[in-house]
């Protein structure tokens, strides 16, 4: 009786102490990744209701800026650059960026702000997990919106 007595406390300090923590996170993870898909189907619907936003009314006036030094600025700024890997011009006014081992919430955040400040639009974007939760690679080309 000792014997199953021990047992069946040493089945239940593994259950407490291994098996528990793991499921909590698991499930604390599962409901991140639900609110984050939940921002994002958000995001998705007010950006096919206002559609793209001219250049004119996000750019800069009289900046002057090449789009290179406004985007390098701006990741900068928002402290990105640690990630940009490549920021290089893309045609006539666009510029092709990628970004290693970013937080995929700050990308979006970027990428917001250099919309509605910048003026400049994402005319092509592909995002892959890096590994880590909530970190991408990411291809990305920006140019004026409205071109």
């Amino acid at each position: 009786m000792v014997m199953g007595g021990a047992l069946f406390a040493l089945v239940a300090l593994i259950f407490a102490a291994g098996i528990r923590p793991v499921y909590r996170a698991r499930d604390a993870a599962a409901s991140r990744v639900a609110e984050q898909r939940s921002l994002l189907t958000d995001i998705e619907q007010v950006a096919r209701r206002f559609g793209p936003q001219s250049a004119a009314a996000g750019a800069p006036t009289g900046s002057g800026e090449s789009l290179i030094v406004l985007i390098d600025r701006s990741t900068r700024e928002r402290g990105l650059s640690n990630y940009l890997k490549r920021n290089q011009p893309e045609g006539n006014d666009g510029v092709r960026l990628r970004m290693e081992n970013a937080p995929f919430d700050e990308v979006l955040l970027w990428l917001s702000e250099v919309q509605s400040r910048q003026g400049l639009a994402a005319t092509s974007a592909s995002f892959d997990p890096a590994g880590e939760p909530g970190r991408v690679n990411a291809n990305l080309v920006l140019s004026p919106a409205g071109r």
